[in-house]
């Protein structure tokens, strides 16, 4: 569980949910929008840890039953609605709803987190406008996605829309420093980040699983990329998203680092030719495009362009 003091930028959101809490303003359903990575997820779970906490701080050391809930995710009345397969259905709405109408157990609120709302199927998010409109009392609704314009209107216009932006490179930085690294290879980092905190976070938590190195894409024949291909489309979604935004972060790094090895000018506009192919793709895999269509276009383009 994060604290709000603990986020990486985004203050004037923090300090605008703060507000809200604080002044007993609190909305009936909140979005947040920007790219992976961006911390929308981790600031919506940070407000709705506030949300739920008896002492309206849900500090890192708050020892009240509502953060001893979160903290083990045994919370009862945080209701988390995730992706069955690669889509939110009605079925799970429709439980959803019953589960709403319940009276909370342990505090006066029920918060539903719905991450990934753009994999709502337009079924399922129109069977619930009514109690997203006219919720039971307490009850506040929590959504992610990477744009606002990938929910349906009916529901965007019933939430307060807060889009996260780049966070600054110094601010990312200094969390680096706070974490153990030292100033210059937090600074090489965040420049890397392009304002994304979750691109140099994430990396040394990742499973120890190996990744597919980029350059090792780049030395495959054709048919061997479509093998590739062939076993990617078998994992999740976000795995392969993880993928792209790590090949992403290599050539990033190798663009960066071409003055001091002397790369001429050709290799140099191959690795933006290349980064901008990452970028395309990690775009459509976040815009719910068919998998296997978004992995052939990118190795197609990769070795005919």
């Amino acid at each position: 569980m994060a604290h709000f003091s603990e986020i990486i930028g985004h203050k004037e959101i923090i300090r605008t949910l703060n507000t809200s809490l604080n002044e007993a303003k609190v909305g009936h359903a909140y979005l947040f929008t920007g790219p992976a990575g961006i911390g929308k997820k981790t600031l919506a779970r940070a407000f709705a840890a506030r949300l739920l906490c008896h002492e309206n701080s849900a500090a890192p050391d708050c020892r009240c039953p509502g953060c001893l809930g979160i903290r083990t995710n045994s919370h009862p009345d945080l209701i988390t609605v995730l992706p069955d397969g690669n889509s939110i259905k009605i079925e799970q709405l429709r439980q959803l709803q019953y589960d709403l109408f319940l009276r909370p157990l342990l505090g006066t609120r029920k918060v539903c987190f719905i991450p990934d709302a753009e994999l709502l199927t337009e079924a399922a998010a129109n069977s619930f406008l009514k109690t997203l409109e006219e919720p039971p009392p307490g009850v506040v609704f929590l959504f992610t996605a990477v744009r606002a314009d990938l929910i349906l209107a009916t529901i965007r216009s019933r939430c307060q829309v807060f889009q996260l932006f780049p966070v600054p490179i110094a601010e990312i930085a200094a969390a680096l420093v706070k974490k153990g690294f030292d100033e210059a290879e937090a600074f090489e980092k965040a420049k890397i980040s392009q304002g994304i905190p979750g691109k140099v976070l994430t990396g040394s938590e990742r499973p120890a699983e190996k990744l597919l190195e980029l350059k090792e894409v780049i030395s495959l024949s054709l048919l061997d990329l479509f093998k590739v291909a062939n076993d990617l489309e078998k994992k999740e979604r976000r795995y392969i998203t993880d993928l792209f935004k790590n090949w992403e972060i290599q050539a990033r790094r190798e663009l960066i680092s071409a003055p001091d090895r002397g790369l001429d000018s050709g290799r140099i506009k191959g690795l933006i030719s290349i980064l901008e192919k990452i970028r395309r793709t990690i775009e459509m895999l976040e815009s719910n495009v068919n998998l296997r269509l978004a992995l052939e276009e990118f190795f197609l383009t990769l070795k005919t362009s």
